[in-house]
């Protein structure tokens, strides 16, 4: 990955931040953890340039599935989303979370594997307010931009300089949340595929 990464750029990632967000399963978290690794350890890649265009390409690319999910909705999701690994019961789980947490949800659904997808797509589905979700949307997108780049780049600067402790506690510290974060999440599918079901028949 990091030498398709050194060939293709920044905008290669930037498009598959960007393609995520809408919706398309690609491998965005992969890309930008291997560029911003790729960076630390040969800066043929600036670091801040690849964080900019992350956060631009995920605003956009959360906007326009917003805006899909307004005109197609539920229809849809409904009609393509197993082809693209979106099954019933994880639409149905991102519904409920989304109808009980709002805003949160779009938050949180940033560091998620497969709400990440639809996230944007189920807020527009449910008309969330335009504003509210530019607000959610847009902070996650900051936040987990900062927090998957600047920690692989620390990471890769740990394995360049070993004697900086911090940087190889940012990265160690890093590679803990990505490497929880879908565990976690196909952990509790289930439960919250439960939960949801009981709380549609209060």
């Amino acid at each position: 990955m990091a030498e398709f990464i050194s060939v293709y750029g920044v905008w290669l990632v930037a498009a598959f931040i960007a393609l995520e967000s809408v919706g398309i399963p690609l491998p965005a978290e992969a890309a930008l953890i291997a560029a911003a690794f790729f960076a630390a350890r040969t800066h043929d890649i600036d670091i801040w340039f690849l964080i900019s265009a992350g956060i631009i390409a995920a605003v956009l690319g959360e906007i326009a599935g917003f805006w899909i999910g307004r005109r197609f909705g539920h229809r849809l999701l409904m009609r393509y989303g197993a082809r693209l690994g979106f099954t019933e019961e994880r639409i149905r789980i991102g519904q409920w979370l989304f109808v009980r947490y709002g805003g949160r949800f779009v938050f949180v659904a940033r560091f998620l594997p497969f709400l990440r997808n639809i996230a944007a797509v189920l807020a527009g589905t449910n008309s969330m307010g335009q504003h509210s979700f530019y607000f959610a949307s847009a902070t996650a997108a900051v936040a987990w931009i900062i927090c998957y780049g600047f920690g692989a780049y620390s990471f890769g600067e740990a394995f360049a300089n070993l004697a900086s402790p911090v940087a190889i506690l940012l990265g160690l510290a890093a590679a803990l949340i990505i490497s929880a974060s879908p565990v976690l999440f196909l952990r509790y599918e289930t439960r919250l595929l439960a939960n949801r079901a009981a709380m549609s028949r209060v």
